[in-house]
């Protein structure tokens, strides 16, 4: 099952006299750390991330960007985050096998690094 993610709502910009500039900025920060709810009752699961620079299918970059992957199943299947062939992970496969634990990563442009 594929992990969901938070949903945060978009800053109230509509009537705000703020810059174009500042309103970007804005909707910008609304995406740096999304939480990622993770639920394994189906079985066993893996992922990979998001690539760690720049996002084609997006156009954005997620350099500086900072997941957070929390298991919310009470079950005792493990839920698997596993690099890629142009990203790998230097701490090798993170992994969540009990209900509330988590783990951050974050992006500094090029690699996923654990903080957390």
């Amino acid at each position: 099952m594929p992990t969901t993610q938070t949903q945060l709502f978009p800053p109230p910009l509509r009537g705000a006299q703020v810059s174009d500039s500042l309103g970007r900025f804005l909707q910008t920060l609304q995406n740096l750390l999304p939480l990622r709810n993770v639920d394994t009752s189906a079985g066993d699961y893996g992922e990979a991330p998001p690539p760690p620079g720049l996002n084609a299918t997006t156009g954005q970059s997620n350099q500086n960007q900072e997941l957070i992957y929390k298991k919310t199943s009470s079950d005792g299947h493990t839920f698997t985050l596993t690099g890629t062939a142009d990203a790998p992970l230097p701490e090798g496969p993170l992994t969540l096998t009990t209900q509330y634990d988590l783990f951050r990563i974050k992006s500094d442009g090029t690699t996923w690094w654990k903080v957390g």
